[in-house]
């Protein structure tokens, strides 16, 4: 094993000991796990970019533009850098996924977003129950029907772990989009509808 230092603010490292020590859970691995994922997300960039410059086939429909990646800090020690506020405070890993789910309509996260987004035109208010019944109706609705809405549902209110990425906050029964995605969803909002 090898020991890696880092250097994180002091209101983020309190909050980290506190979560840390009410969760029960293990540093060594929790760090081993972020490690894992950021080695996973910059390499599967560095794929994205690396096939982008490969000549592609004229696509048959326009598709939404790649998520804009920040400009690495060059010549700027790193203490001098601003933190990147993503990595341990507000993942926002749905920001990075709702490009891939706009092209993608046969998958659960497309079709969760779309019925949210139909409901959304025609009540005032989005509903749990709503948005299951939207889900759950084959038949009257084959563009949004979810195999197993709940569980997939789930994945997109929280964004640690092997989540889908938080998308969704519900507090009463109301379920509202969360506001660290909602730039990214308007930008994207007609390949939904």
């Amino acid at each position: 094993m090898k020991e890696i230092r880092f250097q994180i603010p002091d209101q983020l490292a309190d909050k980290f000991e506190l979560t840390v020590q009410l969760t029960g859970d293990n540093r060594d691995q929790l760090a081993e796990q972020f490690v894992r994922d950021y080695l996973g997300k910059a390499l599967h960039s560095a794929a994205e970019e690396f096939r982008s410059t490969e000549p592609q086939p004229e696509p048959q429909r326009e598709t939404p533009p790649p998520p804009k990646r920040p400009e690495p800090v060059r010549g700027v020690p790193n203490h001098e850098r601003p933190p990147r506020p993503d990595i341990w405070e507000e993942f926002g890993k749905a920001n990075h996924r709702i490009p891939r789910w706009a092209r993608k309509p046969q998958q659960n996260n497309h079709r969760i977003l779309r019925a949210f987004l139909e409901l959304q035109q025609e009540m005032k208010q989005v509903t749990l129950d709503a948005l299951r019944s939207r889900c759950s109706d084959p038949i009257r609705h084959p563009k949004t029907f979810v195999p197993h809405f709940d569980n997939n549902f789930a994945q997109m209110k929280f964004d640690n772990g092997h989540s889908h990425g938080k998308v969704f906050e519900e507090q009463n029964g109301i379920i509202r989009i969360w506001d660290q995605i909602g730039d990214t969803l308007q930008r994207y909002r007609d390949y939904f509808l």
